[in-house]
């Protein structure tokens, strides 16, 4: 009763996901083929195939339940009755970051159901990146087994490509919230591509926000970074993304917010970087 559902698909998309019946909510949740990359009580995360075009048929299903009058009211305000759900926050929003020119995953399609205007399920279907490879493994696994001069090439190349990207998304005033390195996926080891993932908590920071906002993305990348770079390099990002040659008083400031934001994160992130 009052039950209602929504789903929306991108357009170029409509065609694919009717041939293979996922244009539903219920057939979305009704899915079980596929790889389980992740789940929990309350999510889960599929990897399929779509199969009718090999370059560009992986895509992934997130799912969220909101089986409990719990969970539904401690998300209250922040889509399960008010306001809009974890699915449609990043499919919104990588609809955005593609149209400001970043590497995301292609939105393919969101949707919600509702039991008198309470959420009790919602999913996002999105992309798969080619050849994905997490940026905390690329640090991890890949760089210590290149040669000592290519090692280096890439650790600069990485500190350079990185604080530009994030100077860009921050000059469009967008706080990604948890722009760990797990969440910042490559194609390969390469270093041309910085795909944001997990965006859901994404959004445009208000004036009066600016310094916490930029302060909360940098400690996120900071947390694990004494593990497996030098302070120097570190300092060689912070200005590279302030596009400054030397530490003004500003910089002090905002340095300093981010290192304090950052401290209480090191061991938790330490350990999930492994």
């Amino acid at each position: 009763m009052f039950c209602t559902d929504r789903i929306v698909i991108a357009p170029e998309w409509q065609s694919r996901l009717h041939a293979h019946g996922l244009d539903s909510v219920a057939s979305v949740y009704a899915l079980t083929t596929g790889q389980r990359v992740a789940s929990s009580g309350s999510t889960e995360v599929r990897r399929i195939s779509l199969g009718d075009h090999p370059a560009t048929s992986t895509v992934f299903i997130k799912k969220y339940w909101f089986h409990t009058a719990a969970r539904r009211w401690s998300g209250m305000l922040r889509g399960t009755f008010f306001g809009r759900s974890k699915a449609r926050c990043e499919y919104e929003n990588l609809v955005r970051l593609r149209q400001w020119g970043f590497d995301a995953p292609a939105p393919v399609a969101y949707g919600e159901e509702r039991s008198a205007r309470w959420l009790t399920r919602s999913f996002l279907i999105s992309e798969g990146v080619p050849n994905p490879l997490p940026l905390h493994e690329f640090i991890r696994d890949y760089l210590p087994r290149q040669p000592f001069a290519e090692q280096r090439r890439l650790r600069r190349e990485l500190i350079e490509r990185l604080a530009g990207q994030t100077r860009r998304l921050h000059q469009h005033r967008f706080v990604h919230h948890d722009f760990f390195w797990r969440n910042i996926i490559l194609s390969g080891p390469s270093l041309e591509r910085f795909a944001l993932i997990d965006a859901h908590k994404g959004r445009r920071w208000r004036p009066w926000e600016e310094q916490h906002a930029r302060a909360q993305d940098l400690a996120a990348l900071d947390a694990p970074a004494p593990e497996f770079f030098r302070r120097t390099e570190r300092l060689r990002f912070f200005l590279k993304y302030r596009a400054h040659d030397s530490l003004t008083r500003a910089d002090k400031t905002l340095l300093l917010a981010a290192l304090r934001l950052a401290d209480p994160m090191r061991e938790k992130q330490r350990r999930r970087v492994g």
